[in-house]
């Protein structure tokens, strides 16, 4: 057998659109916000930037339209009419699964009563035509829904928020938002300016968080918020939210070991793709020795090796992380995972390269040492917070070490999750569909030769191909080069007359053989 393996590093107007009914009623859930309308790169001509998933998401769910043909107006301010709309949306549908308002005039009038009604604001506003304050948007969306769906994820001290107090009239309603994840902040300080305006691109990022828990952010505020921490401190701050994984093959036995990172306190988290792939089962261990099992994947991305997972459980820690995507070379960096088993370890190092790619991929090069489970461990700035997954080491060099950049993980919108298993089959599936030759059979003369292009779209870092000939003194075969397109041509030279048949098969990091073509050789 003849094997070739892939040679790759390891891996959100004046109107608001929000008329939707669910497909399934049931009392109170944020499972009826369901994708009612598709995006594409057309919807909007004036989106870009951090925001972009955020209005994607929001149009998605019917949340949102823009203010004019294939327009958004991302930095226009958010009128009171179209805030009182929004939070009688997100009530209406939470409760009962749909938001069938009928518009009189004024147009808002509707939403504007609905609000009173329930007890979302308790008083009209004076000009439902002007800009609304954060201030006064945050005390919508705190009673737009439950108490239960903004549980606390972010431990936000009384009077930490520098520019807001306890004691303000919507002091409780920010502090709320605060610590459910939905609001961040204005700045690294964590200010959230109540008297200003709020912008149509921030409220798709708040709305987001509001309906999707996987979205909501970790907030840290206080004295250390900014500051350089010791490498003790880091440890201290995050070895919490890292985990070991073991995963199991069909027959239960321990498949491999690896690392992961939880994102929110219900047990969202982050791993390595390659982490999961070709496993049946898996099961984490927290940094105190408790036990959990993985319930499903969300969302994976083979290229950038990162998998969005469900763990079954509740109170983890969640990790800061930083989106910004403003890590610079010569940085320090830590990075927390389980090398060779050793759980909780930690190490550090620079960023050599705050931006390297390889096979098209972008990593984050560093000295900071990593080995086999460290896999989906945490790479974290000198501040604690996450900006990336580490993922890889150059074994033919020095300190060459690679981690995938968290704002990758933006990438992952996917809302519900499906069993490991369920997940790795389907992978298998269409990358084994996805597997063609060129050609089926061919004709040659001996010492003429030919080639046939085996083309793998999709396929990961350590799976391979192999060639098999049933007769060698037949035919000679050779593999080309991996291109940029996942495919490699194989070379096929007649030797002597007869007949063969030549099997490419396409195998896994296991060695499994996942799917087989043919050629038909004909020498004459």
């Amino acid at each position: 057998m003849n094997r070739f393996s892939k040679k790759c590093t390891a891996l959100f107007a004046a109107v608001l659109a929000c008329t939707l009914t669910a497909n399934a009623w049931a009392m109170g859930s944020l499972d009826h916000f369901k994708t009612v309308s598709t995006y594409t790169d057309t919807t909007f001509s004036d989106v870009s930037g951090w925001y972009a998933g955020y209005v994607e998401t929001c149009y998605e769910l019917g949340l949102f339209s823009g203010t004019g043909t294939g327009r958004f107006s991302p930095d226009a301010s958010m009128t009171a009419a179209e805030a009182v709309k929004l939070a009688a949306c997100l009530h209406s549908i939470y409760e009962t699964g749909s938001a069938d308002f009928v518009q009189g005039d004024p147009w808002w009038q509707v939403y504007a009563d609905y609000c009173l009604e329930n007890s979302i604001m308790e008083d009209a506003f004076h000009d439902y035509s002007n800009a609304i304050s954060r201030a006064q948007f945050a005390v919508l969306l705190a009673a737009a829904l439950p108490d239960e769906v903004l549980s606390e994820m972010n431990a936000i001290a009384d009077e930490a928020i520098p520019d807001v107090h306890v004691s303000d009239s919507y002091g409780p309603a920010v502090y709320k938002l605060y610590r459910a994840g939905v609001f961040t902040g204005t700045d690294s300080t964590g200010a959230f300016h109540p008297n200003t305006n709020i912008r149509r691109s921030e409220v798709a990022a708040v709305i987001t968080r509001m309906v999707r828990v996987s979205e909501r952010k970790s907030v840290t505020l206080g004295a250390s918020s900014g500051s350089v921490l010791t490498a003790e401190q880091v440890y201290a701050k995050c070895a919490p939210s890292v985990f070991s994984m073991i995963t199991y093959d069909a027959n239960g036995e321990i498949y491999s070991r690896g690392s992961g990172v939880f994102l929110s306190a219900d047990g969202t988290a982050v791993t390595n793709w390659h982490v999961l792939d070709g496993v049946a089962s898996a099961e984490i261990i927290t940094n105190d020795g408790k036990t959990y099992k993985v319930l499903g994947v969300y969302d994976y991305d083979v290229e950038n090796d990162l998998a969005r997972i469900q763990i079954g459980g509740s109170g983890f820690t969640p990790i800061s992380v930083d989106y910004s995507g403003s890590l610079l070379t010569g940085a320090t960096v830590y990075a927390i995972g389980n090398p060779q088993g050793l759980e909780n370890s930690l190490s550090a190092g620079l960023v050599s390269s705050a931006h390297r790619t390889i096979n098209s991929v972008n990593y984050i090069q560093i000295t900071t040492p990593i080995s086999s489970g460290s896999s989906g461990g945490a790479l974290i700035n000198a501040r604690g917070q996450l900006v990336g997954i580490t993922t890889a080491s150059m074994s033919n060099g020095q300190n060459l070490n690679l981690a995938i950049p968290i704002t990758a993980l933006t990438a992952l919108k996917q809302e519900s999750y499906q069993s490991v298993s369920a997940t790795v089959s389907a992978f298998v599936k269409e990358l084994s569909n996805s597997f063609k030759l060129s050609k089926s059979s061919v004709r040659l003369s001996p010492g003429g030769s030919t080639t046939v292009t085996c083309s793998i779209p999709g396929i990961p870092s350590g799976y391979s191909v192999s060639y098999e000939v049933s007769t060698r003194s037949i035919v000679q075969c050779s593999w080309g080069e991996w291109g940029n397109d996942d495919s490699v041509a194989l070379t096929l030279t007649g030797q002597n007359l007869g007949d063969v048949t030549v099997t490419i098969s396409l195998h896994n990091r296991s060695d499994e053989v996942l799917a087989q073509r043919t050629i038909e050789v004909a020498v004459r």
